[in-house]
């Protein structure tokens, strides 16, 4: 075994100008002491440093490069200060012994080297495939729904494959994972059922898309505008300012109305005219009436049908469409249409009748009541 004088001399960490520093400006405890402090002072200075280029650095070539580079300096910094450090007070026979405890064979090196390269790769495929998630919800082919989910989903996908071909290499066996990793998921699809369908839901109308985020929609007589759709629920904010969590699964096994689907949307009004109208002439003011209003398309035409016989009236439907529907100009249109039509049979004289009933009497005198007699203006009072 070396002893220690011996074990400095041979030290590859001590290359020839360092024995040379040491006997000559390092052989006191003062110069020790102020070799340490202005290695303290260096340090510092370098750590500040290295925070100051931060920014440049990022402006310059993004916050990924930055980030590796700031810290790749500390750990120069970090380093550096050791072996000074050691130098400084003659204990550079430590750091040897320190690597030689940490040496490893061959194979162990290799398989950390590939273990660390399939990190690498796994990393680099992570940001290629967001960024081209990123590149694909830029040209609207993606909702941004759409683009957390894949986010996930690709993640960890990657991540999973790069863990499997780890283990692999070091020789564990993946079949107990497998086979509990199988038992968990029978346990968690027994006891959360509804959260399952749940996600599976989501995944439906991750790839179906019968709406976006901002579509106006209808499911099970609730309406409203879509805010957000996760895996498990999709958030619609009513037009009575609510705001409603439908789970997936109901979306996916119930009747769903897009209104926002199309550029245009129709707009269906009932108008009711006397039985002695003219139907042609009453159909014709109700076009001309509507056709100059800009809360609706002028192609379509707008046009009126007769609908039905109503109890007092005979019933037309007026047809009109609005482009980029919400619920707001569905609503203006439907205003703008029956003021103008009410404006119109006004001038023309047609009116609209209201509902009314005729009571007449039975023929026979019906039944008579106990202790009262009739009189022609109906009931009198019973007579002593």
């Amino acid at each position: 075994m070396l002893t220690s004088p011996d074990f400095l001399l041979q030290s590859p960490l001590r290359p020839d100008p360092i024995p040379w520093i040491q006997e000559t400006y390092l052989s006191s405890l003062e110069s020790q002491l102020l070799a340490t402090g202005l290695l303290v002072v260096v340090a510092l200075l370098a750590t500040v440093g290295i925070r100051r280029s931060v920014p440049s650095v990022r402006r310059r070539y993004g916050p990924q490069i930055a980030e590796a580079s700031a810290v790749a300096g500390l750990l120069v910094v970090v380093l550096g200060s050791i072996y000074a450090f050691s130098v400084i007070w003659h204990v550079t026979f430590v750091l040897r012994r320190t690597l030689a405890a940490m040496a490893f064979d061959r194979w162990i090196v290799t398989l950390n080297l590939v273990t660390i390269t399939i990190a690498v790769v796994a990393y680099l495929c992570i940001r290629f495939v967001n960024r081209s998630i990123d590149k694909l919800a830029e040209t609207r082919a993606l909702t941004n729904h759409q683009s957390e989910v894949a986010y996930h989903v690709a993640d960890v996908a990657i991540v999973g494959s790069a863990a499997t071909l780890a283990l692999t290499l070091w020789g564990i066996d993946l079949t107990n994972i497998f086979i509990g990793a199988g038992a968990i998921t029978a346990i968690v699809a027994l006891t959360a059922r509804e959260t399952l369908t749940s996600m599976l839901a989501g995944f439906i109308l991750l790839f179906s898309r019968p709406f976006r985020v901002g579509d106006w929609i209808e499911v099970n007589d609730r309406s409203g505008i879509v805010k957000d759709v996760t895996i498990f629920n999709t958030k619609i904010q009513t037009f009575g300012d609510k705001h409603v969590l439908i789970p997936n699964d109901e979306i996916t096994s119930s009747q769903l109305t897009n209104f926002s689907r199309n550029d245009q949307l129709r707009v269906e009004i009932e108008i009711g005219v006397d039985y002695e109208t003219d139907l042609e002439y009453a159909r014709d003011v109700i076009v001309d009436a509507v056709c100059d209003l800009e809360s609706i398309k002028r192609t379509p035409n707008p046009q009126v049908v007769a609908k039905r016989f109503g109890d007092s009236a005979v019933l037309l439907e007026l047809q009109l469409w609005i482009g980029d529907p919400t619920k707001r100009r569905t609503w203006d249109a439907r205003t703008d249409a029956i003021e103008a039509v009410m404006a119109a049979f006004d001038r023309e004289g047609i009116s609209i009748p209201y509902p009314h009933r005729v009571h007449s009497p039975r023929d026979d005198d019906g039944y008579p009541i106990r202790g009262m007699e009739r009189d022609e203006m109906g009931l009198t009072a019973p007579q002593d």
